[in-house]
């Protein structure tokens, strides 16, 4: 997490405000896998057990509400994925990673598992499919996220 923690203090110096929900414990992000019957990449489960979910306020990134997996409102995991699910059609092998205006849509594609890390894909929820590749992994896509933000 050191590269993580590193561009974080950068983008607080740049004067964006952030917070975070928290560090989450391995077994709820073991319940949250079974809530969601998926197995989270290796990534995005040493993300949510050092900052739980959070980032740049406006522009959170999903995770683990007060370390309970079973939270199920805006902001969580659980709930962004089971809203998609039940609204616009997603696909049960993709975990929702951000959500924003019941517009935009970035999943994990759980289906995609290479080398226990999977891609970052952005799903179209008036077309109900995935429309593009967003990074090929969470680590890439939460660098790339701190980096957009400290320039």
């Amino acid at each position: 997490m050191g590269e993580y923690d590193t561009l974080i203090q950068a983008v607080a110096a740049s004067g964006e405000d952030m917070f975070w929900l928290g560090p989450a414990e391995t077994a709820q992000i073991e319940r949250l896998q079974k809530l969601l019957d998926v197995k989270l990449p290796t990534a995005f489960q040493e993300f949510l057990r050092s900052y739980g979910g959070g980032g740049v306020v406006g522009c959170e990134i999903s995770g683990i509400e007060n370390n309970d997996a079973t939270i199920a409102r805006g902001g969580s995991v659980l709930w962004g994925t089971e809203q998609c699910r039940q609204r616009f059609g997603l696909p049960r092998h993709l975990v929702v990673i951000y959500f924003h205006e019941d517009e935009i849509c970035w999943c994990l594609d759980t289906s995609r598992v290479h080398d226990d890390e999977c891609p970052v894909v952005s799903y179209d929820v008036f077309k109900q499919r995935v429309d593009r590749c967003l990074s090929s992994s969470f680590r890439e896509f939460f660098i790339q996220y701190l980096r957009l933000r400290t320039n």
